[in-house]
């Protein structure tokens, strides 16, 4: 399971859904207070504080591209977590790396938005990108 943690315009629909999809499998997890070291170590991969925040992001996007939604999302007591894995923060970087070495869809629409993306204030350009 993973957040990718950029625009949700920019993903493809596969990637888009796929996170969505992620994150609800994932509230189970929360839910049986499972052990998440996994996924925030060595790289984080979920932000479990923010995963009420990012289902609705990737909603609305989903709802731009006319795509139904019926499974809303409740966040789930995170109490039982270490400071570090509730709060812990994707590298967007690592994200805009992965995504577009994996995705020729995704890497297209990040190329359509100008070749940059802007990150916490920063611009990012993605490497990489064979299309």
């Amino acid at each position: 399971m993973r957040m990718w943690g950029i625009d949700p315009s920019l993903l493809c629909q596969k990637h888009l859904i796929g996170e969505h999809g992620e994150i609800h499998k994932h509230r189970h997890n929360f839910i049986k207070k499972h052990k998440i070291t996994n996924r925030i170590t060595p790289i984080v991969q979920i932000e479990p504080e923010n995963m009420q925040k990012r289902h609705d992001e990737l909603v609305l996007e989903m709802l731009k591209r006319g795509y139904k939604h019926n499974s809303p999302y409740e966040q789930p007591d995170l109490s039982y977590l270490k400071a570090e894995e509730r709060y812990a923060q994707i590298d967007i970087n690592i994200s805009i790396a992965d995504l577009t070495n994996r995705c020729v869809e995704c890497a297209q629409k990040m190329i359509k938005n100008d070749n940059f993306i802007s990150v916490n204030n920063n611009t990012i350009r993605p490497n990489n990108i064979y299309i």
